[in-house]
């Protein structure tokens, strides 16, 4: 009996790789449809379009995107993660991923254990935007603008449990600041309000506020990461303005569903990283303040395990979960 049982598993094990390497030499036969949990127009819609179209030459099949944003991208990846694992449905995701699980009760999904990664794809700066006629010009200036109103003023997110909602709510806790948020549908949907002055400050992402910036409409008090931007050098960060526990930045990813074979996941992992590495696809995410991250699924995998751990528990000690 227990020689058939060993036999059984050696047949299922043959055929689980026959099925893998058939799946490489075969992928991909038909459209492959990138799912983005988020809104148009901020970070990872624009990572995941920039990719998809060096990407459908590649591979030689049409690529397209489609936006399913809601509940902080925990729709659209619900999709993802019961989607068949082939290779066919994938998802570009940004740092807010790693926060479902620490955010929503009874997420359908674990966040590091029901995907595939593929590869990182870019990191991005965050910044400390306001309205170009607030009279500030400075973090200093800001803060001391605020505390003079505690409670009167607004502070925009792309959403409630978003990693720039995040983002906000530490850095208006380690400088003691007061704000009241204003959840919108994504980063695009709160620029007219930010730029008109109903909404006092947001913390978004470089690659969705630099054409503002440069254009006049916002102004850029700081950046969150340890390092400042090279597209705005002139910037500090905000570590430098006083608050040295502060390091806030993003970053993109593309995953697959769980149990997608081996093989597809290394196949579509060679060709984004020889996309990323285009002087062409790296010039235009750096002039939106990206900074190309290409890595092996491993290493994707350790990023998000480990930054959601980090994230949990920043999230479970400014008491952010929802209730």
């Amino acid at each position: 009996m227990q020689k058939l049982v060993k036999a059984a598993a050696l047949t299922f094990g043959l055929l689980a790789g026959v099925t893998g390497q058939t799946a490489a030499q075969t992928y991909p036969d038909r459209t492959i449809q990138i799912i983005v949990p988020y809104a148009p127009g901020g970070q990872g819609d624009i990572t995941a379009r920039l990719v998809a179209e060096h990407l459908s030459p590649a591979l030689g099949q049409p690529v397209i995107v489609e936006n399913r944003p809601g509940a902080n991208g925990s729709i659209g990846s619900t999709f993802v993660a019961r989607a068949e694992p082939d290779g066919y449905t994938l998802e570009v995701v940004v740092q807010s991923h790693v926060l479902g699980k620490a955010l929503i009760p009874n997420l359908p999904y674990d966040p590091a254990t029901s995907f595939e990664p593929i590869s990182l794809m870019a990191r991005t700066q965050v910044g400390l935007v306001v309205p170009a006629a607030l009279p500030v010009n400075s973090l200093a200036e800001f803060v001391e603008y605020v505390k003079q109103r505690p409670g009167q003023l607004g502070f925009a997110s792309a959403g409630i449990g978003s990693n720039v909602h995040i983002f906000s709510e530490w850095f208006l806790d380690i400088a003691g600041l007061d704000m009241v948020h204003a959840p919108y549908a994504g980063s695009a949907a709160a620029h007219p309000d930010l730029i008109s002055g109903v909404a006092t400050m947001a913390f978004d992402t470089l690659p969705s506020v630099s054409g503002l910036v440069r254009q006049g409409r916002l102004k850029l008090l700081a950046v969150g990461g340890k390092e400042r931007s090279p597209e705005f050098p002139d910037v500090p960060t905000v570590a430098e303005s006083g608050y040295g526990d502060y390091n806030a930045s993003s970053w993109s990813a593309m995953l697959a569903p769980a149990g997608t074979p081996k093989a597809v996941i290394d196949r579509l992992n060679a060709e984004v990283v020889k996309i990323l590495a285009k002087p062409e696809v790296k010039d235009r995410l750096a002039k939106l303040g990206a900074t190309v991250v290409a890595s092996s699924p491993d290493e994707a995998r350790k990023t998000i395990a480990s930054e959601g751990e980090t994230f949990s528990a920043l999230i479970k000690r400014l008491d952010l979960a929802a209730k």
